[in-house]
């Protein structure tokens, strides 16, 4: 362990101009470890707000000139508050890529509110520590509206945190609108599937040099792993051999019943090509996104939900693409 921390160490300090970046990126892949390690480089859960954005207080003890609707941002894998803005202003093939936080704030009066965690942990200590963070904002805060534009894991840690804040009768559920999951894996990421699959059969296979780099691949973090399957609740990985090659179905988390859900889909091509049924927006496929499964087990994860497809746009672009802000704000409007 004192190995892989001095590695973890030098990588930060071989990106000083991009060191929230790079701690983002560390966490994402090791960051279980960090934390069981006690290591300052864990990051903690933290909120922010406005369009700039501002860290609250943790616990909050205010938020200067909010709105009665809040809206929060939730970041995926090796993210951190500032990957919504990634890209913004620089030229892009796709067109200039924008900010949504501030345009939700002008055209649909939110205030934005932003949540940074270690997405190496667990999806489900994320959603249950998410669910405390609300809880506390709210207190402070009691918002009238919540509205929840999640990314990636982040749709995941989004529905674990639904899911615990109604054991813990959490009032902040019942100020809850609207959810938007943008590429949420939720029946897993087909590359973290792939890696398992790599990692097993390289560990299986009696030569100490694949074992070694099927040992190697078993080191990424227990949020990745999660990603496999789309675990979101603790039960889904307590009882579960992370390195085993099985292929379980997560638990179906509990949902607000007042939430209206929508799901934006990106695919790397034209929705029916070869590319897009194989690699969907370069993380997750399409059925994914859409919670679809030939098993009839997964068939119901996700509630009842409006869904549309973004061609030509990966994984990444989802974040800040005008086409999925212009969807937004028309589902906005239905609502």
């Amino acid at each position: 362990m004192a190995d892989l921390l001095d590695l973890a160490q030098r990588f930060v300090r071989a990106y000083p101009d991009r060191r929230d970046e790079a701690l983002a990126a560390l966490n994402g892949a090791i960051g279980d470890r960090l934390e069981a390690a006690d290591s300052a480089l864990a990051l903690r859960m933290q909120l922010f707000y406005g369009a700039r954005p501002w860290a609250l207080e943790d616990p909050p003890i205010a938020v200067p000139n909010a709105r009665p609707q809040a809206c929060l941002f939730v970041h995926g894998l090796m993210g951190s508050e500032r990957a919504w803005r990634f890209g913004v202003g620089a030229a892009q093939d796709e067109g200039p890529r924008v900010d949504y936080g501030p345009v939700l704030a002008a055209e649909r009066d939110q205030t934005p509110v932003y949540v940074r965690y270690n997405s190496g942990r667990h999806i489900s200590e994320n959603g249950r520590e998410l669910a405390e963070k609300l809880a506390q904002l709210h207190a402070v805060w009691p918002f009238e509206e919540l509205s929840i534009v999640a990314h990636s894991m982040g749709g995941l840690v989004t529905r674990s945190a639904c899911h615990y804040a109604l054991e813990a009768g959490h009032a902040w559920t019942d100020s809850l609108r609207r959810v938007f999951l943008l590429g949420a894996p939720s029946r897993g990421a087909p590359l973290e599937q792939l890696a398992h699959v790599t990692a097993f059969t390289l560990d299986s296979i009696w030569n100490p040099w694949t074992k070694l780099i099927g040992k190697a691949i078993k080191l990424r973090s227990a949020g990745i792993k999660d990603l496999r399957h789309g675990f979101v609740l603790d039960e889904d990985w307590r009882h579960h051999d992370a390195d085993r090659l099985a292929f379980p179905v997560p638990a179906r988390p509990r949902d607000p019943a007042h939430v209206r859900w929508f799901i934006a889909v990106g695919t790397l091509g034209q929705p029916g090509s070869p590319l897009s049924a194989t690699l969907g927006d370069g993380l997750v496929r399409r059925p994914s996104a859409r919670g679809a499964s030939l098993d009839p087990r997964a068939r119901e994860l996700l509630p009842p939900a409006e869904v549309q497809t973004f061609a030509s746009t990966g994984h990444m672009a989802l974040m800040n693409d005008r086409a999925v802000l212009e969807q937004l704000l028309e589902w906005w409007q239905s609502t």
